[in-house]
Order: structure tokens, then sequence, then C-alpha cells
């Protein structure tokens, strides 16, 4: 009888542990995939980044040796068609806009000013 008492007691209590643990797991879980799917999408981000900026470079390399054949906003447009290209053959989609940006920091970067270190012999 005592036992009975007992587990008519404890049933409901250990139920309701059981549900509350349950929750927690459930949102744990559902947290821990949420992180894990936004850092695979920083990861793949600063991968592409890290790729268009290099065929950014590539593409005003190439303009740049057909110099003689473009000038001015005509080198840019065939700059912007090759990287779109490129990109597009490995999967990546890029803004025009980013890709002209992305061209001009390449440019600029190639064409700033050098610094030179003058050594003096004693």
């Amino acid at each position: 009888m005592m036992s009975q008492q007992i587990t008519e007691i404890l049933t409901p209590l250990v139920l309701a542990v059981l549900t509350a643990l349950v929750s927690v797991a459930a949102v744990a879980i559902n947290a821990a995939k949420d992180h894990a799917i936004n850092w695979l999408k920083a990861r793949t981000n600063a991968a592409q980044q890290e790729i268009i900026g290099k065929v950014a470079v590539e593409a005003m390399a190439y303009v740049e040796t057909l110099a003689d054949m473009y000038q001015g906003r005509q080198k840019l447009e065939e700059a912007v068609s090759y990287a779109a290209n490129e990109l597009q053959a490995r999967g990546i989609a890029v803004s025009r806009e980013k890709l002209i940006g992305t061209i001009q920091k390449a440019w600029m970067d190639y064409n700033k000013p050098k610094e030179f270190v003058v050594e003096e012999k004693q």
C-alpha cells in the first residue's frame, strides 16, 4: 500500500523531469545545429572572398597584358568579363558591383607607390 502511494507520487514527478530534460536537449541540439550552419557559412564566405580577390588580381593582370588593345573603361569591362567567367566556372556567384570593386582594389594595390628602404653604408 505504501509503495503504491510512493509510485503514484513519484510517477508524475519523474515524467515532468524527463519531459524537461528532453526539451532542454532539443533546444541545445537546435542551437548547436544553428551555430554549426552559421560557422560553415562564414568559412565558405571567407574562402570565396579569397578566391574572388585572387581572380580579380588575375583579371587585372590579364587586361594589363592587353594594354595595347584596351584602354580605360574598356579595360575594366574586359577584366570584369574575365573574372565573371572564371568565377562562374568555379560555381561562385558574385555581383557585378562586387567584381568591379574588387578589381579596382587589386589595381590600386598594384599601382600604389612603393616605399624603398635606403640602407646607409657605414
